[in-house]
């Protein structure tokens, strides 16, 4: 299947994060500065007093807090992060940092992208986050790590890859070191990715993600 477009105009985006907003502040600076034809329609946080949330509010944009210690299960924490979504009628949801899992609708299956802090498979999976992942990188002593842009799926860290940026390891680095490095191609690939999106050009064929060239994608 090929991601569509959204019929005209920005695409309309939702932001659904677990923290500090960073991912959603580079996101609105890309739009801001013309680079992503997109908008953000609303933002979820997973819990409330998030800065994220706050990130939201002083930018007017709707931000709303579902929180998940709330809920008994992940299907009913799913439902009632839809159920606050539907006002804003987005097209495609962008995890932030997002901590806890969702139930994919079926009509969400290709409309839901993560970006995850190395290169997945490696060092993913349910408690890879943050720094974590950045210890996990420099515990096993990997010479290369970066950042993955995927599409979701009922598993943590596991969709189809829609691109991924290659970082160096130094031998002087601490896991705040290569995080910031690793955030700095974070902040080129998921904008990056969203255009790809947007432009129709991104083809899924089972776990593949094809590419397409501007001229074959869907219009």
């Amino acid at each position: 299947m090929t991601a569509p477009p959204p019929a005209g105009g920005p695409l309309p985006l939702a932001v659904l994060l677990s923290g500090a907003g960073r991912t959603l502040e580079n996101l609105l600076a890309t739009i801001a500065r013309g680079e992503l034809d997109a908008r953000v329609a609303a933002v979820i946080g997973s819990r409330p007093g998030l800065r994220g949330l706050a990130v939201a509010e002083a930018h007017g944009l709707p931000a709303v807090a579902v929180d998940r210690r709330r809920y008994a299960d992940d299907a009913a924490f799913t439902a009632a992060v839809f159920a606050a979504l539907a006002p804003h009628a987005p097209e495609l949801l962008v995890l932030s940092g997002f901590l806890r899992r969702l139930v994919i609708p079926p009509a969400w299956q290709g409309r839901i992208v993560n970006i995850h802090p190395s290169l997945l498979p490696a060092f993913g999976g349910r408690g890879f986050y943050g720094r974590r992942v950045h210890e996990a990188a420099l515990a096993y002593g990997v010479k290369i790590t970066g950042c993955t842009v995927h599409f979701v799926d009922d598993e943590y860290d596991h969709g189809p890859i829609i691109l991924q940026r290659a970082v160096p390891v130094l031998d002087g680095d601490t896991p705040d070191s290569l995080a910031a490095r690793v955030f700095a191609a974070e902040c080129e690939a998921y904008p990056e990715a969203l255009r790809l999106y947007a432009g129709g050009r991104l083809a899924l064929d089972g776990r593949r993600v094809r590419v397409l060239e501007p001229s074959a994608a869907r219009r």
